[in-house]
């Protein structure tokens, strides 16, 4: 084999095969990193999903609201979908509908209703309505808040930043952003909204709600770790047997009777029988 090796065809095909392998590896390595960070995630959230409600206070401490004031800090990811709850009043006034939340295929909106607690003002998304008649421009009419004093429990998700773009039609918004949808007299805001889950007392119908919670992920980086490892084995495998083909096919030219006396590879012309 060492003969075929030394073959300029052969050097060249063998640092083709060499390159193919080492991308595969690479490739391998990089899905199954992800797959790992994957599973942490997937055990942050079961172990979020199944801790039982607190009060939102003793997770979070109230930041200054208002223009001027720094960025709102980023939730810890091990509170990502945690349950809590809340006491306070909502502000129907400054409710809001959150563009581009498509539900089930069906383009929609959050509807965002302001919790007015001691500590500050919490976002609560109260849930999903579809978008009216396809048409985005219209803000759609959701059904009020409970009056009164109401507390609700509902999962913590990391708040969203209004990136700067064209302004919505009036009553909406492009993200969860409490410093900018929280009402003007608001002093503090709590630095994360909640997805409900329930209110007492509870709300009218007419809101898609509870929404749903993400699910595990990462099968699909395993399964292309292991695509990858059997690419890999597989340019390997053929490798080899070409490898072995090509030597075995020497071998046998080179075998006696089958060349020339002289070396030519040409045979002897059999002789005239006699007559």
């Amino acid at each position: 084999m060492l003969e075929v090796l030394r073959q300029r065809r052969w050097l060249g095909f063998t640092a083709f095969v060499v390159a193919m392998l080492g991308l595969c590896i690479v490739l391998a390595n990089w899905q199954w990193h992800r797959y790992q960070l994957r599973q942490a995630e997937n055990a942050r959230l079961d172990a979020a999903l199944a801790a039982a409600p607190v009060p939102v206070d003793a997770l979070l401490e109230p930041v200054p609201a208002g223009p001027g004031q720094a960025p709102l800090p980023a939730l810890p990811p091990e509170l990502e979908w945690r349950a809590v709850t809340a006491t306070g009043t909502f502000d129907e006034a400054a409710q809001t509908a959150i563009r581009r939340r498509p539900l089930d295929g069906r383009n929609g909106y959050w509807i965002v209703t302001p919790l007015v607690t001691e500590t500050g003002t919490l976002l609560v998304n109260r849930g999903w309505v579809p978008t009216p008649e396809g048409d985005a421009s219209t803000t759609p009419v959701a059904p009020d808040p409970p009056a009164g004093t109401v507390t609700v429990t509902g999962r913590l998700r990391s708040v969203e930043v209004t990136e700067p773009t064209e302004a919505p039609p009036p009553g909406q918004a492009w993200a969860v952003d409490p410093a900018a949808l929280a009402p003007a007299s608001t002093a503090t805001v709590l630095p994360a909204y909640v997805q409900l889950e329930s209110a007492e007392p509870a709300a009218a119908e007419g809101l898609t709600s509870p929404l749903p919670v993400p699910g595990h992920q990462g099968m699909n980086n395993l399964v292309y770790t292991v695509q990858w490892l059997l690419f890999a084995l597989v340019g390997l495998v053929g490798w080899w047997r070409l490898m072995r083909q090509e030597s075995r096919g020497d071998r046998h030219l080179d075998a006696p009777g089958l060349a020339g006396e002289d070396g030519s590879g040409a045979t002897a012309a059999p002789s005239a029988r006699p007559s």
